[in-house]
C-alpha cells in the first residue's frame, strides 16, 4: 500500500544549526525520513490546522498515497523501527490514525488513512472549526480528533516504558529542546534504538535539566505578612530582623533590566515571575519592569498577589503595554496574574489571608481586572485542612463562565517548604515512584539583592550563588549537583522531606 511522508517545518531558530557532526537537525530528519522507503515531502508556510489538513489532502490526491506519515522537520531522532512498527499496525488492523504512545516526543510519527484526512479536513471547517482555526502545534492532528474521537479507528504503539513522567521532546523548536537533542546526539547511542536513547536521557542531568523555564523574581521584600500558610515573613525576621510589613528593599530597575536581559539570552522563551517573596506592586518600576519583560517575544510574566493588595489603576496602567506587544513564542500567554482567595466563606479567608482581607473586594478586584485583561486572571485557592470544606464551593463558583474570571482558576497544593512549615495537606497526592524534582530542573528563584536558593522550598536559605555577581549561566550550572543527587535518590534532610518534586509551574 502507497505511503508518503510529510515533514512540516516550522522554519525554528535551532534546525539549521550544524552541531550534529557538521549536520544539521534538518538535514537528519530529512535523512532519517528517507530510510523509510517512501517519498518525502517537507512542507511549511502554514498557520491553521485547518490550513495543515487541506494541505495534507491535497498531497495524498496528487500522490495517490493511501495512508501518510507525518512529522516535523527538526526531528533529529525520527525512528525507522517504531516507524515501521505504527505502520505494521496501522495497517493490520485497519486504522484510520495511527501515533505511538509512552516514548519522548520526536522518535516516531504519526500515521494517517487518507480518508481520515479528508473527514478531518471537512471537521476542521465545521463542526470542528474552533479548533481548525487554532495555531499549528505538535499535537494539533491529536487535538482534531479528538473532537470527534469515537468517529475513528485509533491504535497505538505502547514504549515498554512509560517516558510521558519526563516530558521530553527532542526537536529543535526551543533553545530547551535544542539543547537536550544535543546532549543526547552526543551519547552516541544508535539513533535507531529508541529504548536505549529514552534510558540514557532519563537518568542524564544535562538532558534533564538544559535552561530555566521559569524565573520567580522578588521585586521587593514588603507585603501585608499575614498569611498563615506563609513562611516568609518568619523568615525574613529572622535573617534580617525586618517585618515583611516593613520591609523597604526592592529590585532596582537597573538590575531588573540587567536580568531580563539575561534571562531572555540564556533560555530564550521562559515565563517570568515577579512574585518570589513581598509584593512587586511595592517596586515603584513594576510598570516599566514588565513591559521590559515583554519587549522579548519569547518571554511572558506571572504574577501572584494578594486579592487585596492590587492596585485600583493597575489595569488600566499594565493593559496598554500589553496590548501594544506581539503574542508569545513560547505558547504561554502575555500576561497572567494570579488573584490568591482560599474561599468562599469572608471569615475562613481573612483567617487564612489577614484580618484585612476582604473576600468581596477580592472577588471585584478580580471582575475590574478581567475588564481590561481578559483571559488572564486566575483566582486561586491553595488547598488544606483550614479551608478543605471550601474547595467545591469555590470550583463550583468560579468554573462558571458567569464568574468575574469567566471560568479560569487554579487550585494549588499546600507547600509545608521542605518541613519549616506544619504539613497541613488534606490529602497525599505524590506518586507512589518519586520522579526526579520539576523544580531542579526547570525553575530558578531569584531575591531581589541577585541571590539564587537552591530552590524556591528554602525560602531566604541555602544561596547557591548571586546572578548580579556571577551571572545566571554560572549560578544555574551550581545547581547540578542537586538535581545529580536526585536522580541518584541521594536527597538531603530538606529534599527528603518535601513533596513539592511532583508538581510543575510551567
Amino acid at each position: 500500500m502507497k505511503s508518503i511522508v510529510v515533514l512540516f517545518d516550522e522554519k525554528n531558530k535551532y534546525e539549521e544549526e550544524k552541531v550534529f557532526s557538521d549536520k544539521s537537525a534538518k538535514e537528519l530528519c530529512l535523512s532519517a525520513a528517507e530510510s523509510f522507503g517512501f517519498e518525502v515531502r517537507t512542507i511549511s508556510g502554514l498557520s491553521t490546522i485547518s490550513e495543515l489538513l487541506e494541505e495534507l489532502d491535497k498531497i495524498c490526491s496528487e500522490s495517490g498515497a493511501e495512508s501518510l506519515i507525518f512529522s516535523y522537520a527538526d526531528c533529529l531522532f525520527l525512528n525507522k523501527t517504531l516507524t515501521q512498527g505504527l505502520l505494521s499496525t496501522h495497517f493490520d488492523y485497519k486504522a484510520e490514525y495511527t501515533f505511538a504512545e509512552g516514548y519522548p516526543e520526536g522518535f516516531a510519527p504519526e500515521v494517517l488513512d487518507k480518508g481520515t484526512i479528508a473527514i478531518l479536513k471537512e471537521l476542521s471547517k465545521t463542526t470542528a472549526k474552533a479548533t481548525g482555526d487554532q495555531k499549528i502545534t505538535r499535537h494539533s492532528l491529536m487535538d482534531i480528533i479528538k473532537t470527534d474521537i469515537n468517529s475513528f479507528e485509533v491504535e497505538t504503539v505502547l514504549a515498554p516504558v512509560d517516558w510521558r513522567l519526563f516530558r521530553f521532546a527532542f526537536d529543535c523548536r526551543k533553545k530547551e529542546t535544542f539543547i537536550a537533542c544535543q546532549k543526547l546526539y552526543e551519547s552516541g547511542i544508535s539513533n535507531e534504538d529508541a529504548v536505549e536513547l529514552s534510558e540514557y536521557a532519563a537518568k542524564s542531568a544535562e538532558i534533564l535539566k538544559t535552561v530555566p523555564a521559569f524565573y520567580n523574581l522578588q521585586l521587593a521584600q514588603k507585603c501585608q505578612g499575614q498569611c498563615t500558610y506563609c513562611p516568609y515573613p518568619a523568615e525574613l525576621l529572622k535573617k534580617e530582623g525586618v517585618k515583611a510589613c516593613e520591609a523597604a528593599k526592592v529590585m532596582s530597575f537597573d538590575n531588573a533590566c540587567k536580568l531580563i536581559d539575561q534571562i531572555a539570552d540564556f533560555s530564550g522563551e521562559a515565563v517570568v515571575g515577579l512574585s518570589a517573596w513581598g509584593e512587586c506592586f511595592n517596586n515603584p518600576d513594576l510598570l516599566k519592569i514588565i513591559e521590559k519583560i515583554l519587549s522579548y517575544e519569547g518571554l511572558s510574566v506571572l504574577i501572584e498577589a494578594d486579592g487585596c493588595s492590587i492596585p485600583e489603576n493597575f489595569a488600566k496602567e499594565v493593559a496598554p503595554i500589553i496590548n501594544a506587544v506581539s503574542e508569545r513564542t513560547n505558547g504561554w500567554q502575555k500576561l497572567m496574574l494570579v488573584v490568591s482567595m482560599d474561599g468562599i466563606d469572608p471569615n475562613v479567608c481573612a483567617q487564612l489571608r489577614g484580618k484585612d482581607f476582604n473576600l468581596i473586594s477580592a472577588a471585584d478586584t478580580v471582575k475590574k481586572l478581567e475588564e481590561l485583561l481578559s483571559g488572564c486572571i486566575y483566582p486561586q485557592f491553595v488547598r488544606m485542612n483550614a479551608n478543605e470544606p471550601q474547595l467545591e464551593g469555590f470550583f463550583r463558583y468560579w468554573n462558571e463562565k458567569t464568574s468575574e474570571s469567566h471560568g479560569n482558576f487554579i487550585i494549588q497544593k499546600y507547600n509545608s517548604f521542605a518541613g519549616l512549615l506544619k504539613n497541613e495537606e488534606p490529602a497525599d497526592l505524590s506518586p507512589l515512584d518519586r520522579n526526579v524534582c520539576w523544580h531542579l530542573r526547570r525553575d530558578l528563584t531569584i531575591l531581589c539583592n541577585g541571590d539564587v536558593p537552591v530552590c524556591y522550598s528554602r525560602v531566604l536559605d541555602d544561596i547557591a550563588g548571586n546572578v548580579f555577581d556571577e551571572g545566571i549561566e554560572t549560578v544555574w550550572k551550581k545547581l547540578d549537583i542537586h538535581l545529580r543527587d536526585n536522580i541518584n535518590k541521594a536527597y538531603c534532610d530538606k529534599c527528603g522531606g518535601c513533596d513539592e518534586f511532583y508538581t510543575f509551574n510551567f
